[in-house]
C-alpha cells in the first residue's frame, strides 16, 4: 500500500492518524506474530514513507472493517428513526469516553464511526421523504 493510498482510505473512513491507531490496534493485535502497539505517529509516517509491508493486510481489514461498521450501523439507525417525523434527533457523541460509557459494546471502536453512521442514517430520510433529522450531540463525561 502506498502512503498516499492509505493517508486517502483512512480519510475516507472518517478518522483522525490516533483514531485509526487505536482501531487498528483494537481489532488487528497482533501483526506477523508480534503485539500491534502502534500509535497516531507511527500512523502519520506510514502516511509519508509507507507502512510496513507486514501491516498491508492488517491494514486493509482494518479499514474494510471500519467501512462494514460504518454501513451496518447506518442501517441500523436508519430502521430505528423511520418513519422519522419532523425533528426527529439522533445522538452522536463528542468523544471516545462518552461514546463508550454510552454503548459500552462498541469499546475500542472510535465515536467518529458511530457519528458518520448517523449523519448517513439522517441523510437518507430527508432523501426518502425530504423530513429533516437532527443530530445532537451528548456532553461529554469530562
Amino acid at each position: 500500500m502506498t502512503p498516499i493510498e492509505l493517508a486517502t482510505r483512512r480519510r475516507v473512513t472518517g478518522l483522525t492518524s490516533g483514531e485509526f491507531a487505536r482501531l487498528f490496534v483494537t481489532l488487528e493485535r497482533k501483526v506477523d506474530g508480534e503485539s500491534a502497539q502502534w500509535d497516531a505517529s507511527d500512523v502519520e509516517s506510514w502516511e509519508i514513507v509507507g507502512p510496513p509491508a507486514t501491516a498491508d493486510q492488517h491494514i486493509i481489514d482494518t479499514l474494510g472493517a471500519a467501512n462494514e461498521f460504518v454501513a451496518t450501523l447506518a442501517r441500523r439507525l436508519y430502521r430505528i428513526i423511520t418513519p422519522a417525523e419532523e425533528g426527529t434527533v439522533v445522538t452522536v457523541f463528542p468523544d471516545d469516553a462518552t461514546f463508550w460509557a454510552d454503548q459500552p459494546d462498541l469499546g475500542g471502536i472510535p465515536h467518529a464511526l458511530w457519528n458518520i453512521a448517523a449523519l448517513q442514517a439522517i441523510e437518507w430520510v430527508r432523501t426518502e421523504t425530504g423530513i429533516v433529522c437532527t443530530l445532537d450531540s451528548r456532553a461529554p463525561l469530562i
